[in-house]
């Protein structure tokens, strides 16, 4: 549990009010109104004990100012601590569900710290551990549509896109703090910053196809972009990720315990800088060791290789299963590895039923929109995602899955097709793929990407068999031995905590011996 901040009182109030020799209101003003309009350089350089009073009055008034009329501001608190700005997830009832409220008061905290020049990196965490975020208010979203307030749902998915794009394009380090449940909106809220850290406590899932939706805020362009048919595999399924599993599915970038949460955040408030590789050494410095056992030395076969992740030994299964475009195919491949003997025959059979609990229309209609996200930039994919939003709240599905689940709790949601084998395919596309993409402008700027511009989580698994296949331009056309791969990623990663343990865990997979001299060869998969 995160310590409680000091609140400033009547009595510490009056020490500064002293110390600065005011006794007047307009004596107050006017110092700190210098304070402000000096440049940040300039107040921090200051030796003046009466002006870095008054400085640090107005960083207390700002960071205690509320405007009551502003539900956000109760649910999302802003606070300031030197060359640091964190917003808080207040709504712990509710796992801090966002509201339309909570995304516009995100919203004015992201633009108002982009442009100051007192705020170096911004955080994003919530008030406890139980849940970051659980994802956005669906069932208010849902009422407002079948009410009649159709405009009030659809501006719902508006903001929140425009703060997800505004994130993933923010000008300035974004650190958010996964610690707890961290789903649907809350993913959107962290898996776009540049510094996701994630503790024991975090739980990653995109279950939105249990409730007859599909993987939005974003889903579109960054789950097609985790290793293999990984991504495909959680959109579809809504599968849980716990602790570091979510370092080496990509999802986090560091994996920090807990109970270090707050030193950390302390340490990036009082950084000094915005500089992206400063804070990514910073976080490191937290940073836990892999809980893994040492393992023998490579010998080029697909060997056991120790790694803390659930998803581990089922890798290269889900590549087998996931990597059809219909949902037919997926559940043809999945059936036949279940009734074959092997370690993957029980996941399989749980995979299957997994399924076979979703929405069937969602279900074709989240792979079609994956499989076309691998190929959009992501100004592209959130304009994307909000035509489909409004196409999928005119559905049966979304409302009666958002009832069966968070309504009644009852998980028992009447789908309508009743299975993927009834779904027309051609209906399917005629309704959520046809027309612009951007027919409903989100009006996101320029800025705009093909691939994360910031890369500070564990290597790729194609990152890692390009060193080996000689395709990557930093190594060329040489030989490698196993050693010589880690060796490499040890220093491009400058001994990131993790990398050994992916790198060597991939080789096991993906390559094999070629030569009696030890250098390595892919394995075609």
């Amino acid at each position: 549990m995160y310590a409680a901040r000091p609140v400033l009182g009547v009595s510490s109030a009056s020490r500064l009010l002293r110390a600065v020799a005011v006794t007047t209101p307009r004596q107050y003003s006017l110092l700190a109104a210098a304070a402000l309009a000096k440049p940040r350089a300039a107040l921090m350089a200051e030796k003046s004990p009466k002006m870095a009073a008054a400085s640090r009055l107005v960083g207390i008034q700002r960071m205690l100012t509320t405007q009551e009329t502003r539900e956000g501001e109760k649910l999302v608190l802003g606070l300031s601590n030197l060359t640091g700005r964190t917003m808080v997830l207040n709504r712990p009832k509710a796992l801090n569900s966002l509201t339309l409220p909570m995304v516009q008061t995100i919203q004015r905290y992201l633009a108002d710290w982009e442009k100051s020049d007192l705020c170096d990196v911004v955080m994003l965490r919530s008030n406890n551990r139980k849940a970051f975020c659980a994802g956005g208010d669906v069932v208010q979203v849902s009422r407002d549509w079948r009410e009649g307030n159709k405009a009030q749902a659809m501006e719902f998915f508006r903001t929140e896109y425009k703060v997800n794009h505004h994130i993933a394009t923010y000008k300035k380090p974004i650190v958010a703090m996964l610690d707890g449940f961290t789903m649907g909106g809350g993913v959107g809220l962290s898996v776009h910053a540049p510094f996701r850290v994630a503790s024991e406590n975090a739980v990653f899932a995109m279950p939105e196809t249990k409730i007859g939706f599909f993987p939005d805020v974003g889903a579109t362009f960054f789950l097609p972009r985790l290793d293999g048919e990984l991504g495909v595999y959680l959109g579809l399924t809504g599968q849980k990720l716990k602790g570091r599993d979510l370092l080496y599915a990509g999802i986090a970038t560091h994996y920090v315990p807990s109970e270090r949460h707050a030193l950390l955040e302390q340490r990036l408030q009082g950084l000094g800088t915005s500089d992206y590789d400063a804070i990514n050494l910073a976080i490191e410095e937290f940073a836990a060791q892999p809980e893994t056992t040492e393992s023998e030395d490579f010998v080029g076969v697909a060997n056991d290789v120790p790694i803390d992740f659930s998803l581990a030994s089922m890798r290269d299964v889900i590549d087998i299963c996931f990597k059809f475009n219909t949902i037919e195919a997926i559940l043809q491949a999945l059936s036949e590895v279940a009734n074959q003997p092997g370690p993957a025959c029980e996941w399989a059979q749980k995979t299957y039923a997994q399924l076979n609990q979703m929405s069937p229309s969602s279900l074709k209609l989240t792979l079609e929109q994956l499989r076309r996200g691998a190929q959009l930039d992501i100004q592209k994919a959130f304009e994307f995602e909000l035509v489909l939003a409004g196409r999928r709240l005119e559905s049966h599905d979304m409302h009666e899955g958002i009832d069966a689940l968070l309504v009644r709790k009852t998980n028992d949601a009447a789908w309508d097709p009743e299975n993927v084998h009834a779904v027309d395919i051609k209906e399917l596309y005629s309704q959520y793929f046809e027309g612009e993409y951007d027919s409903t402008p989100l009006y996101l700027g320029g800025t705009t990407f093909m691939e994360y511009p910031h890369k500070f989580g564990l290597p790729t698994e194609q990152e890692i068999l390009d060193v080996v296949s000689g395709e990557s331009p930093q190594v060329g056309k040489f030989s490698l031995t196993c050693n010589e791969v880690i060796d490499f990623f040890m220093r491009e990663y400058q001994s990131k905590m993790g990398v050994e343990q992916k790198v060597n865990w991939v080789l096991s997979r993906r390559t094999k011996l070629k030569d009696t001299d030890g250098t390595l060869e892919v394995i075609d998969s």
